[in-house]
């Protein structure tokens, strides 16, 4: 089983911003562009004897970015996609009034193996 926190910051690490998981630590200066993610739901794929061979993993990833980011969402659709991840949700959450960044929301699922 993968480290999941370890293994979506190697994949997003080309893109050269700042990923966290879950969100961004208390006291940081918050990037004009950054990631967040982190693991939804994590379910029994494959099962035999009691045992768990595989495991699904549902995967959210957050962009955040004060202007547009287009071609950055792009970029991680592609390192997520390569790396065995496949997309199955992509939506842009709504700016609320006080939000500094808009927020798109990109859902992955991924099957670790034993």
């Amino acid at each position: 089983m993968i480290d999941i926190s370890e293994h979506i910051t190697s994949i997003l690490a080309p893109l050269n911003l700042s990923v966290y998981f879950n969100s961004v630590p208390t006291g940081s200066t918050i990037p004009n562009q950054y990631i967040t993610f982190l693991e939804i739901n994590s379910k029994p794929a494959l099962e035999a004897s009691d045992q768990e061979y595989e495991t699904e993993r549902l995967i959210q990833v957050n962009v955040w970015s004060k202007s547009d980011y287009y071609q950055l969402v792009e970029g991680i659709k592609r390192l997520m996609e390569s790396a065995g991840y496949e997309r199955i949700l992509e939506y842009d959450a709504p700016k609320q009034e006080g939000d500094s960044h808009f927020n798109k929301v990109l859902r992955f699922v991924f099957f670790d193996e034993y």
